[in-house]
């Protein structure tokens, strides 16, 4: 299984989505029956310039392995993640913001593509800019239409804040290809604090990450259901 986080524009969490997806299935998720019951192995390949995934682990404690690996294939990244999803269970892939060509390859080979957004007005035009973009190129992927779903991502933390809501409406309303998540995740001070010692959520303590982990567990689940063939 591929999954791609990517999205054209950068800062919108792509990388801490990768991450935490990439911990997600390594920790939570088993794979095979019975006695053979075992956790996923992961792959987290970082394709970003900015190398944003790989500085993330070396932030991290030696003595405390990560559940995944992580490697970096910035250059032609598509031929090696085909050749690791043979070995892994998953491979999760820090697209990072490039070129649309680039989010083309890339998008032709997964099994699901997640695009993180925030909710402003800059970050919804460039989501719809590489919508329209990927709408070209659903007949080269291997199902014949790219699994690609839009997270709204980071939301402002007031309580009555209509403007997930209203990015969601929006995108919904303006797209011509993917689906939209109706799970958000809002912008919580777990998400910094766990970057800031090289961890994934799920290690921190569990008051900290409750509500954090609650709604990405919520929108991950909704982007499997929405492709069930991921």
């Amino acid at each position: 299984m591929i999954i791609g986080i990517g999205a054209e524009k950068g800062g919108v969490g792509k990388s801490s989505t990768a991450w935490t997806l990439a911990a997600y299935l390594a920790t939570r998720q088993h794979v095979g029956e019975g006695k053979k019951k075992r956790l996923a192995k992961v792959m987290l390949v970082d394709t970003d310039t900015q190398r944003t995934s790989s500085k993330w682990g070396a932030l991290r404690d030696p003595s405390m392995p990560l559940p995944f690996r992580v490697m970096e294939k910035i250059s032609n990244p598509a031929p090696e993640i085909i050749k690791l999803a043979e070995d892994y269970d998953a491979v999760v892939v820090d697209v990072g913001a490039r070129d649309y060509a680039g989010l083309a390859d890339l998008a032709r080979i997964v099994d699901l593509w997640i695009a993180p957004t925030r909710v402003g007005q800059g970050d919804l035009m460039s989501s719809l800019e590489m919508a329209t973009a990927l709408n070209t190129v659903h007949s080269k992927h291997k199902n014949g239409h790219i699994p690609l779903c839009f997270l709204v991502n980071a939301v402002p933390g007031a309580w009555n804040s209509t403007e997930a809501q209203d990015a969601i409406d929006a995108l919904t309303a303006a797209l011509p290809t993917g689906k939209v998540l109706t799970s958000t995740i809002r912008d919580r001070r777990v998400w910094r604090d766990a970057h800031k010692l090289g961890k994934h959520i799920f290690e921190m303590p569990a008051a900290a990450r409750e509500k954090a982990e609650a709604e990405f567990i919520a929108a991950i689940s909704e982007a499997f259901n929405a492709y069930p063939q991921a």
